[in-house]
């Protein structure tokens, strides 16, 4: 995920939990450049899911992921940073940016624009 992205998603979402189409949508500065991006979903008793949560951050012009929560999927997943989890915590923030994009109409700050 690029920075950009990030910046984009950052200027139409916030921290509190923003209900658009059939989820929750919220993202979270946790200072010094992290942040926790969400996409919840409602469960039993008012409550709500991760479906996921992922803890990102900046490194120069990348999102680069930390961890990942997802409550909702069967088996759960609850990854940390390694190696050997890098492309599957990589993809699972690829989809979770492109949900957050989708559902406001936004166009990644890098599509059909020359760097």
């Amino acid at each position: 995920m690029e920075k950009k992205d990030l910046e984009l998603i950052l200027a139409n979402f916030g921290p509190e939990k923003e209900f658009i189409g059939d989820g929750y949508f919220r993202i979270r500065d946790k200072g010094n450049e992290h942040y926790e991006i969400a996409y919840l979903v409602s469960a039993c008793c008012g409550t709500t899911n991760y479906f996921p949560q992922i803890a990102v951050h900046i490194e120069g012009d990348k999102v680069v992921p930390d961890s990942v929560l997802d409550l909702v999927s069967n088996p759960a997943k609850m990854l940390s940073y390694s190696p050997e989890t890098s492309a599957v915590m990589e993809q699972e923030l690829d989809k979770l940016c492109q949900k957050f994009l989708d559902i406001k109409g936004l166009k990644a700050a890098n599509v059909g624009t020359p760097d």
